[in-house]
C-alpha cells in the first residue's frame, strides 16, 4: 500500500488492520475479482506466471491489450501537433493532438512497417521518417512522396491503408488507452475511482519530477511490492515506516483497490507547517496516506494531501519491467510556479520529497529483484496472509483475466 515516503518521523510500532466502515461498490466490467473475500493463508498465483514467456505472452493480449492502460498526462499532450508514444502489450503505440483531439494509433507506417514515431513525446506531423508517409487525424496517409508516379493510390486507395486506431480516454488529466476495438467505456472500468482522479487532476497540476527505472523483475512483483505494507518494518524502517502510524484499510472496486493508512503526527504536523508557509492548497479528502490500485500496473499515493506519486510498471519482458514515476505537489502557483514561498521554498520541498521517494523505490527494487530471483527457483506459490489482502485481490483480478 505504501507509495510515497514524506518528511516528518513517529517511532514505528506494529502494524494493525481495520476493516474500514463502509465498502466502496464492486464494478460488473470483466476483468473483476468475482466473490472475492480475504482469508487467512491464501495460496498466491504459481511461480511460473512471474516468469514463463507462455504466460507473459497471455498477459500481453489478454491484459495490457483489453484493459484500460495509463499512458501519461494530458499535459504532455497539451498544443496542437503534441505527440507521445507507448508500447502496450507488445504493440507500438502513438497518440497525437489533432487541433484539440486526440486521437491513437498503432505506431506501424502502413506503407513497409517502420515505427513512425521513436522518441517518447515530441510535437510535429504524424510523418513517418523512413520515407516520409503523413497520416491524418483519421490515420490516413495524406502525404505520400511520389504517389502518383509510384502508388497511384486514389482517396479509397489512401483510406485502405490508414493506420489501426486504438481507442484513447482521459479521467481528469489522467490519459488512457485501449488497444482492443470492444471494451468497457474508461469511466466504467474505473468505477468509483475515476472521482478520485478527477479530483486529483484538479489538486495536482504540476509535476515536479519524472524518472524511469528498469527493474530485473517481473511487472507483478513491482505491483505487489505497492499493494501491502507488511514489509515495512523489514525493508523500510527509515523511510516509510516512520511516516505512518501503521493503522490500515483496504477495499477493492472490480479489478482495483485502495488502501489507506493514517500519516503519523509529526509528519502530519510537518506538513501542515509546510502547506501553511508556502501557502498550498492541499486536498481536504485525502488528508492520510491513501493508494490506489488501478489494474493492471497503474499505482498512485496521496500523502496528507499535499503530495501525489503516480507510478506505472510496465511490462519489457517477462524479466523485466520499466517502472516510470511522476511527482506532484498541491502547490498553489499552477504552472507559473508561484506561491507564498517562491521558488526556492518550493524547490526545497521537492527535494526533500524526490529524495525520499527515490531511497523507498530503492528499496523495494532491491527486495523485488531478489524475490524474482527466488521464484524461478521453486514450484510452491506464495502465502499471502489477511495483511496481504490487496495482493489477493489483484491475484483473483489477474486469474480471471488471464483465464487461469
Amino acid at each position: 500500500m505504501k507509495r510515497h515516503a514524506v518528511a516528518g518521523a513517529a517511532p514505528g510500532r506494529p502494524w494493525t488492520r481495520r476493516r474500514r466502515a463502509v465498502t466502496l461498490p464492486v464494478m460488473h466490467t470483466p476483468p473483476s475479482a468475482p466473490g472475492f473475500a480475504p482469508a487467512k493463508a491464501v495460496p498466491g498465483i504459481p511461480p511460473a506466471a512471474y516468469h514463463d514467456p507462455a504466460v507473459f505472452a497471455v498477459e500481453e493480449e489478454r491484459i495490457f491489450r483489453r484493459c484500460w492502460v495509463f499512458a501519461g498526462f494530458t499535459d504532455d499532450l497539451a498544443k496542437s501537433g503534441d505527440w507521445l508514444t507507448r508500447r502496450i502489450g507488445g504493440l507500438d503505440v502513438v497518440v497525437r493532438n489533432f487541433d484539440g483531439e486526440l486521437r491513437a494509433f498503432r505506431n506501424v507506417c502502413a506503407h513497409r512497417f517502420a515505427i513512425i514515431k521513436r522518441e517518447p513525446r515530441g510535437n510535429g506531423l504524424l510523418r513517418c521518417g523512413y520515407h516520409g508517409w503523413t497520416y491524418d487525424r483519421d490515420g490516413v496517409p495524406y502525404g505520400i512522396p511520389g504517389n502518383d508516379a509510384f502508388f497511384g493510390l486514389d482517396k479509397a486507395g489512401r483510406c485502405k491503408r490508414a493506420l489501426t486506431p486504438v481507442a484513447v480516454a482521459a479521467c481528469g488529466r489522467f490519459l488512457f488507452l485501449r488497444i482492443a476495438a470492444e471494451g468497457p467505456t474508461l469511466e466504467d472500468w474505473l468505477g468509483p475511482y475515476g472521482e478520485v482522479l478527477r479530483h486529483a487532476s484538479d489538486i495536482f497540476v504540476r509535476s515536479f519530477d519524472e524518472q524511469e527505472m528498469v527493474w530485473n523483475a517481473n511487472w507483478k512483483m513491482g505491483v505487489e511490492s505497492v499493494l501491502e505494507v507488511y514489509h515495512a518494518d523489514t525493508v523500510h524502517p527509515t523511510t516509510f515506516r516512520k511516516l505512518v502510524k501503521g493503522d490500515w484499510r483496504c477495499d477493492h472496486a472490480g479489478a482495483h483497490s485502495r488502501g489507506v493508512t493514517s500519516v503519523s503526527d509529526q509528519s502530519a504536523r510537518w506538513w501542515d507547517g509546510v502547506a501553511k508557509r508556502l501557502d498550498f492548497r492541499p486536498s481536504e479528502r485525502l488528508r492520510d496516506y491513501d493508494h490506489l490500485h488501478i489494474f493492471p500496473n497503474l499505482e498512485i499515493g496521496f500523502t496528507r494531501g499535499l503530495v501525489m506519486s503516480v507510478q506505472s510498471y510496465d511490462p519489457l519482458d517477462p524479466a523485466r519491467c520499466a517502472l516510470r514515476l511522476r511527482l506532484f505537489l498541491a502547490d498553489p502557483g499552477g504552472l507559473d510556479g508561484g506561491g507564498k514561498g517562491g521558488s526556492a521554498a518550493r524547490r526545497v520541498i521537492e527535494d526533500t520529497a524526490r529524495d525520499l521517494n527515490v531511497a523507498l523505490l530503492r528499496e523495494d527494487q532491491e527486495e523485488s529483484e531478489q524475490a524474482f530471483r527466488g521464484v524461478r527457483q521453486t514450484d510452491a506459490p506464495a502465502l499471502l496472509g489477511l495483511n496481504e489482502e490487496r495482493i489477493q485481490q489483484f491475484h483473483a483480478v489477474w486469474r480471471d483475466a488471464v483465464g487461469r
